[in-house]
């Protein structure tokens, strides 16, 4: 059986412009996989740290030649001639070589890239598509029954807001979902058409956020669809964006709102706009605001979040590989989210690349949604075209 021969990684560019880690993992029958690890967004407080150069003569300090020799020099000797296929052993290895809660020593993406090496080299030497090995694996470790039955209903992204947004709304992200009546080719199909024709009816001259979601209603109609029935809208508001000196300040609104005042906003939108899935639709630590927005509010709805200390609080969690680390890691975030009845949403990163490692991940652990970003853009179709493949593969379509 193979054995790693070497893993060699190097500094790439991501989706937004900055470095990322590539990793090449050679077998010793001179066979190999390739992985890229998506980046962090710097935005959101999250619990692990990506190991960065600092020097601020080279992409503003945002360099990993640093995580690229930790990898080279440090980590790869000590993994030549062990199989890829304990995937459990070297994943407790790597934290335990990093001993630190936040994984800084070396580095969430470091872990995380080698990691997903590993699975990959897995699956090849198993023979296997990615998916079911990792499907295999998942049910190895958790002695849970997990039968590939079905494609996540994707979440697709038409605009997006807020910092480094096609337009300056509050909002993060606009998206829809299409019926589950629709195979996942026809939900791609009408995503790609949507994303297209709403810009061609409106010219991205939005002055509000409730003018995103009219439009994205109009779109939907003048496709011959029904708005609530075949496409479903949905908002990832990452309040914490817009969150000032207590106060939540929105275009909608003349006035920067009071947490009872916001939260009475954001009920009015749920049942105006059918909304199905929201997300992040709260500071994370306005408890007023969490404790008035509990109060009568219908459940037949996903209220997710990115957040993990509110996983607890939500009907969903959504969940990034590159924000957890190791692979077994994700699997015992799963088994957790299982054990509470809570679902899930598999996404994509905030700096992604071309690696379409997240979609095979996706359909092995039977995410509810996956949120891979809007329907264009290689780093994002590269992902939902792997899921076209797939759905073939599954005989799906």
């Amino acid at each position: 059986m193979a054995a790693i021969k070497k893993i060699v990684a190097n500094e790439i560019i991501n989706s937004l412009g900055y470095p990322t880690l590539q990793g090449k993992l050679f077998l010793d029958d001179d066979r190999f996989v390739i992985s890229n690890i998506s980046s962090l967004d710097p935005e959101i407080y999250l619990p692990v740290k990506e190991l960065r150069d600092d020097d601020k003569g080279r992409y503003n300090g945002l360099g990993v030649k640093k995580a690229a020799s930790y990898v080279n020099d440090l980590l790869s000797p000590k993994l030549a001639g062990i199989s890829p296929l304990k995937q459990a052993e070297i994943d407790s290895w790597l934290l335990k070589a990093d001993g630190t809660n936040d994984k800084s020593r070396l580095g969430v993406n470091t872990i995380s890239l080698i990691s997903k090496l590993v699975a990959n080299a897995g699956a090849l030497i198993s023979g296997k598509p990615l998916y079911l090995y990792l499907n295999d694996k998942f049910i190895q470790s958790s002695h849970l029954t997990l039968d590939l039955k079905k494609l996540p209903t994707p979440l697709f992204t038409l605009l997006i807001g807020a910092k480094g947004g096609q337009t300056d709304l509050d909002f993060k992200e606009f998206l829809i979902f299409p019926s589950s009546a629709f195979p996942y080719h026809q939900s791609y199909q009408i995503s790609v058409d949507l994303y297209h024709n709403l810009r061609k009816l409106f010219k991205m001259k939005f002055f509000t956020n409730l003018d995103v979601l009219d439009a994205i209603k109009q779109s939907v109609e003048s496709m011959n669809l029904h708005f609530g029935q075949d496409i479903f809208a949905s908002i990832n508001f990452q309040a914490g964006l817009y969150f000032r000196e207590r106060r939540y300040s929105i275009k909608d609104k003349e006035q920067p709102l009071v947490s009872e005042d916001y939260v009475k906003f954001i009920k009015e939108i749920i049942k105006k706009y059918l909304l199905l899935v929201i997300i992040d639709p709260l500071e994370e630590n306005d408890w007023l605001a969490h404790r008035n927005f509990s109060k009568d509010i219908k459940t037949d709805f996903y209220l997710a979040s990115e957040k993990s200390n509110l996983f607890k609080q939500v009907s969903t969690a959504v969940l990034k590989l590159n924000e957890i680390g190791t692979v077994s890691d994700f699997f015992n975030q799963i088994v957790n989210l299982k054990t509470n009845n809570t679902s899930y949403i598999i996404s994509s990163g905030h700096a992604e690349t071309n690696d379409d490692f997240v979609a095979d991940l996706s359909v092995a652990l039977q995410a509810d949604f996956i949120k891979f970003g809007p329907p264009v853009h290689s780093e994002n179709v590269t992902k939902y075209n792997r899921l076209l493949d797939i759905e073939k593969e599954l005989k799906l379509s």
